[in-house]
């Protein structure tokens, strides 16, 4: 993916981020055109009125959805157009996949509670439930063996960003509390029961088969629900 084969009029979430962290609210931008190679224009009156204060050197997360995939970049604002809300970034990293839906999804709403994950705990073998209060906790909006999508209020912020634990139930008996990455972050949620739209993929790198229980718990929730 490259900033030509972007279309004119997609929707893109854009943040001030800190070490892939979020520090501010989500600006809403829409795409317009490329300026040469590595320069585009969107429009976002926020993003276009906090203008100075990001002359400052602050680094821009850049995500966008075109099914399947998530893609996501790292930008900077470089000045304001003449039209009020048209902001000129550069584009400073590659636009990287950073995810394409490998496994059917299926509506579950169960409580899950994410907690920020250093990532030297991704070569654990064993999970448990982190000390202290999550990061977030609400409902999932879907779930698969691959992850799940949360839709919250609640802007998500950690240290750990993008790793994470998450712990939840599926039925009375099977509880994980598995690694994952945050791979998608937008406050264009599917459905309007919050603002934000998390998407997290699991790490099972260090534990396989706790993706063959979580495929097994769900068809089980899938049949009992018929």
């Amino acid at each position: 993916m490259n900033l030509i084969q972007i279309e004119r009029g997609m929707k893109m979430t854009i943040y001030e981020d800190l070490q892939m962290r979020p520090v501010s609210e989500d600006f809403e931008a829409v795409f317009r055109q490329v300026e040469g190679d590595r320069h585009f224009v969107v429009l976002c009156p926020a993003l276009y009125d906090s203008f100075a204060r990001l002359q400052l050197g602050a680094s821009l997360r850049i995500s966008f959805t075109s099914d399947p995939n998530i893609y996501t970049f790292t930008g900077r604002a470089k000045e304001k157009q003449r039209t009020r809300g048209l902001v000129l970034i550069e584009q400073l990293t590659d636009i990287e996949t950073l995810s394409s839906r490998k496994y059917d999804r299926d509506e579950f709403r169960m409580r899950v509670m994410v907690y920020g994950l250093p990532e030297s705990k991704l070569s654990d073998v064993v999970f448990e439930k982190p000390q202290g209060n999550p990061d977030m906790s609400d409902l999932t909006y879907d779930i698969s063996a691959g992850g799940l999508c949360v839709v919250s209020n609640t802007l998500l912020s950690s240290k750990h960003d993008p790793y994470y634990a998450i712990e939840f139930m599926i039925g009375d008996k099977d509880r994980f509390v598995l690694p994952a990455k945050l791979v998608r972050r937008s406050n264009y949620p599917r459905v309007k029961v919050g603002k934000y739209d998390y998407g997290f993929q699991f790490i099972f790198d260090k534990m396989p088969d706790e993706k063959g229980r979580l495929s097994r718990a769900i068809l089980s929730k899938k049949l009992a629900q018929r």
